[in-house]
């Protein structure tokens, strides 16, 4: 295994030589066996790859999400609302927002009930851990995959992990084609992928594993970053009013008007304010393996074919010379000169934890997008302060705390939210009934 720790390295190897170091080296149990080798994010380099990437980039390139927006909007607004009613429940209404948010945009529906929730995050919770190298020991040693049915008995439970997500994601899915069947006119992922069925090549368990995978990819990685959002306000209560009093210079300090992405070009802070929260604490602080498919040489040592390759993001992020002090949490190392225009795009500049080259997130753009019209919705409707203990002293959560799995989401934290004014809460509850 190879593990860079440089921009240049990842920049030459992942991007500029991305046809060779593109690939992924099978994982038996989450691959072969509960993904039955159709699982976007598992697929080594190849042209099933190729025709589920490009399946997904016709909903979620750069071009396209702008359609979104008002959906995102929505579902930022309906955050404020879930936490109104409940602000202690602020880590289950963050996910909500997330998958509700993706589920809208990929089927054109919403949650029934939280049992549906409950689902997705128990399938992302387990897939998570089996994806994990070291989880199953027929991953570090392949050969064991060679042991009869009676011998291997992870082999069947991978099989009803693969049976329980495709039932859940195929239902998806056909709901969504019974509609079109009826005469619905449907604007999502899902109804895409139905009228491409046939110029995509992808058979029906692929499509489902292709609509699942924006919430794989999206759900987590989302979430995780707008409660490290939260975290970094309750550690920085000064930066977090310097971007409400941007808010309110753009938008009125009355609280009638919320945010929109409109707005984005007048708030560069809140735009530095999201970029650094990706740069400071990345939910994937090391990159998915990248596999070598033949022989390389670089800066005079050989790469093997299949020599597992990770980007090191953490250090990346946390570079010295690219990032002064790079563990203090400063959006001002992201607001651009006087004069220059801020758009869109310029969220995902100067952070890598989308990834890199041919195997970099497709779904980048709606992802930053949701994570910055979630946090500016949060910073102009709520003050975040910590809890105060019975000497009167905040407990803060620990920033080095995160709970188990590949994505690192903050550990449990207890966090008080409060509208910022009485007009607030009347738009929300307005906007949201």
């Amino acid at each position: 295994m190879i593990v860079l720790n440089d921009i240049a390295d990842i920049n030459e190897l992942l991007v500029k030589r991305s046809g060779n170091y593109s690939s992924r080296k099978q994982l038996v149990y989450a691959g072969k066996y509960r993904s039955q080798d159709k699982r976007l994010v598992l697929l080594p380099y190849g042209a099933l790859l190729k025709r589920q990437r490009a399946a997904v980039f016709q909903m979620l390139n750069a071009r396209v999400v702008g359609a979104y927006e008002g959906i995102q909007e929505r579902g930022a607004m309906k955050l404020l609302s879930d936490i109104l009613k409940n602000p202690t429940r602020a880590y289950m209404s963050v996910k909500w927002y997330v998958a509700e948010t993706l589920l809208t945009l990929v089927y054109d529906k919403t949650f029934d009930n939280e049992q549906d929730l409950r689902t997705l995050l128990h399938i992302l919770e387990t897939f998570v851990q089996d994806m994990h190298p070291a989880q199953h020991l027929v991953d570090t040693l392949p050969i064991l995959d060679w042991l009869p049915e009676i011998l291997a008995p992870w082999r069947a439970e991978a099989r009803k992990k693969h049976t329980y997500e495709i039932t859940f994601y195929s239902r998806l899915l056909q709901e969504v084609k019974e509609r079109m069947n009826k005469g619905e006119s449907l604007e999502c992922f899902a109804s895409r992928l139905w009228e491409d069925a046939e110029k995509n090549g992808l058979d029906k368990i692929s499509m489902a594993y292709v609509a699942g995978s924006a919430f794989e990819a999206g759900t987590d990685n989302t979430a995780g970053t707008i409660l490290w959002f939260l975290v970094a306000m309750l550690h920085n209560p000064d930066t977090m009013r310097k971007a409400q009093a941007e808010l309110d210079r753009v938008l009125g300090p009355e609280g009638y008007i919320p945010p929109s992405f409109k707005n984005l070009q007048d708030l560069p802070y809140c735009v530095a304010l999201v970029k650094e929260v990706f740069r400071w604490m990345p939910v994937a602080p090391v990159g998915s393996p990248h596999s070598s498919l033949n022989d390389d040489t670089y800066q005079g040592y050989r790469i093997a074919a299949n020599t597992t390759i990770v980007a090191n993001i953490w250090a990346v992020h946390h570079n010295e010379k690219d990032y002064p002090d790079p563990f203090t949490f400063r959006p001002e190392r992201f607001v651009p000169a006087v004069d220059s225009k801020v758009e869109m795009e310029h969220l995902n500049e100067g952070h890598y934890g989308f990834g890199f080259g041919r195997r970099a997130c497709p779904g980048q753009y709606l992802a930053s997008k949701s994570v910055w019209i979630g946090i500016v919705h949060l910073l102009w409707a709520f003050d975040i302060s910590p809890p105060i203990d019975e000497y009167g002293t905040a407990i803060l959560p620990d920033t080095t705390a995160v709970r188990d799995g590949i994505t690192a989401e903050p550990g449990a934290f207890d966090v008080v939210i409060t509208p910022r004014s009485g007009a607030r809460a009347q738009t929300i509850i307005s906007a949201c009934g």
